[in-house]
């Protein structure tokens, strides 16, 4: 899934501070988007897969409660990446979101713009503007966001039952 990502070709890629603690042997153990013990901060890229920088997305701007993972990337020795729930040897970022909110979206568009620069610079200038939509997708997610649309915003952090206030 993440084979191709660009940052093993050497590029610039967008990434957010996580702490991490691996384990002797058997990889990631915690992390956590605050200090921990035995945890170091470790710079960790995001995806390059629209679902995945979608859902990260929605995250970030508040429109989705789901919780954040990091994993290590596929082949590609100590490299970590931000997933969604359900990648095969995720770990759960745990601690409040908030701190880094306005980061994830921020570098998540500016990943989904990273990747129309990968198809522009490679001739596929249709799947270049279909990237570029995406990040405006996401630039228009946050705007709304700060107009108070957001899932967040509207429970101020309590369930709310589906209910919108």
């Amino acid at each position: 899934m993440e084979i191709g990502h660009p940052a093993l070709g050497g590029g610039v890629w967008p990434v957010i501070g996580v702490r991490v603690r691996r384990e002797t042997g058997r990889g990631l153990g915690a992390a956590s988007w605050r200090p921990a013990p035995s945890a170091v901060l470790v710079d960790v890229l995001l995806p390059c897969t629209w679902a995945e920088l979608e859902g990260l997305a929605r995250i970030g701007v508040g429109q989705s409660r789901a919780r954040v993972y990091v994993r290590e990337l596929d082949a590609a020795g100590p490299l970590l990446v931000l997933c969604l729930r359900g990648a095969p040897g995720a770990v759960r970022v745990e601690g409040p979101l908030s701190p880094v909110a306005e980061p994830l979206a921020a570098r998540a568009r500016a990943a989904a713009l990273g990747v129309a620069a990968v198809h522009r610079a490679a001739g596929r200038t249709g799947l270049a503007q279909v990237w570029r939509s995406r990040a405006r997708q996401i630039l228009r997610a946050r705007r709304s966001a700060r107009r108070g649309r957001s899932v967040r915003t509207a429970s101020a952090g309590l369930p709310s039952l589906g209910h919108r206030r």
